[in-house]
């Protein structure tokens, strides 16, 4: 009998795990196509073929999910080196919207609870994409330092454009902004002098 139950345990935690990653793996595809502040839980779990309330069990909320989402590595994804940092959050936040990791960036009143969250995945982010290239470059001890300077460069510049008061900002091409921005990035990326 105690057989039964094992196998009966074991099938659930199977099923809850691939529900999660289903999850995740949906949630990365349809934020990605649809931006966090159009994409719904119930296109996500249609996606993932699971139950959209899993939502909640799993991760609290879209906003959970959403957290969850972008620590989660998936295989087809694509990596982004210093040089091309500013851009990809700029194309991201310009043609997706802003989400809470860009709202958490630029928002006094986050709660410390959600402040860790975002710290913790945006540490992650940075460490997956460019920690064997911060490595690689040798930057010395403060190359963590280096890669939060360009992330908060690029939330700051994508800001501004959303809101529009600095026009001619907000009115210049994203290709142009990056050109322009590029030389500081480089000076960010560069190895320190000895």
């Amino acid at each position: 009998m105690s057989s039964t139950v094992d196998k009966h345990t074991t099938r659930r935690s199977r099923d809850s795990e691939a529900s999660r990653a289903a999850l995740l793996h949906a949630a990365k595809e349809v934020f990605d196509e649809l931006g966090y502040e159009r994409a719904t839980t119930r296109e996500i779990g249609e996606r993932a073929g699971v139950d959209a309330a899993l939502i909640a069990r799993y991760f609290n909320s879209k906003e959970g999910l959403f957290l969850a989402s972008i620590a989660y590595v998936s295989e087809e994804e694509d990596e982004v080196d210093l040089e091309s940092v500013v851009p990809y959050l700029l194309e991201r936040w310009d043609d997706y919207g802003h989400n809470p990791i860009s709202r958490a960036l630029t928002s006094l009143g986050l709660s410390e609870e959600m402040r860790q969250r975002v710290s913790t995945v945006i540490a992650e982010w940075l460490r997956r994409q460019l920690g064997a290239e911060l490595d690689g470059r040798q930057l010395g001890a403060d190359a963590e330092l280096r890669a939060e300077l360009i992330v908060a460069i690029a939330a700051g510049v994508a800001m501004t454009r959303a809101n529009g008061t600095l026009e001619k900002l907000a009115a210049a091409e994203r290709d142009d902004v990056a050109a322009v921005l590029a030389p500081a990035i480089e000076c960010l990326v560069a190895p320190p002098a000895r």
